[in-house]
């Protein structure tokens, strides 16, 4: 497939051309990287004249910027909503927020995988953005008194962060080692439960059972 295939809609309804747009931008931008890609391109995909992409956004720079937006916006919906006052499992309610996230906005995943890989500034941005949201979602668990005592204050937000990071930039190379594509259903929630396991076991302590009262 070319650069300039049509990008079908991924809703029943049409949605704003505004949004037509700038959904083409991002797919094209993942698939060839912004300096590849024209205005022209992106208008063909998005089934819309150059004339209007240039009405809505002018140049590709504030288009590039809109695109960089959402994404920010769709990870921090995504991952920053604070935690219940007394969560049965953070790690697995976090671990829950990663694998939506993978499942239903994968483009916006490869997106900064890409920005990360090239060292783009929206990498940057998005990046001390994600450690921003784990420093505050485990200062949340600490406050609750479940993090396990003498741990490095700066890995314990890190070490989670890149254990995430590493699966949605390895995707590819980690679904050849498995019996079916890591985007599955079944795989992410293989991946899910695995590392949970491996959070939970280092960095967290488990309430103990309730004291039995007669």
């Amino acid at each position: 497939m070319t650069c300039e295939a049509a990008i079908p809609s991924t809703s029943g309804e049409e949605p704003p051309r505004i949004v037509r747009i700038r959904d083409a931008a991002l797919t094209l931008f993942v698939r060839h990287g912004t300096e590849a890609v024209s205005l022209r391109t992106i208008a063909k995909a998005a089934g819309v004249s150059v004339g209007l992409v240039q009405h809505h956004f002018t140049t590709k720079d504030n288009l590039i910027r809109t695109v960089d937006d959402y994404v920010m916006t769709v990870l921090t919906e995504s991952l920053a909503a604070p935690l219940a006052s007394a969560p049965g499992d953070p790690v697995a309610d976090a671990a829950d927020r990663v694998t939506s996230l993978f499942s239903n906005h994968i483009e916006v995943v490869d997106y900064l995988c890409r920005a990360l890989i090239d060292g783009a500034p929206i990498g940057v941005r998005v990046f001390d953005g994600l450690v921003e949201i784990c420093t505050g979602y485990w200062a949340q668990i600490q406050q609750q008194g479940l993090t396990q005592p003498g741990l490095d204050p700066v890995w314990m937000v890190l070490n989670p962060l890149t254990l995430v990071l590493g699966m949605f930039m390895l995707n590819s190379h980690l679904s050849r080692h498995l019996p079916e594509a890591l985007t599955t259903p079944a795989q992410l929630h293989r991946w899910r439960n695995a590392t949970e396991v491996i959070i939970a076991s280092g960095q967290l302590r488990r309430p103990g059972p309730e004291p039995h009262r007669d």
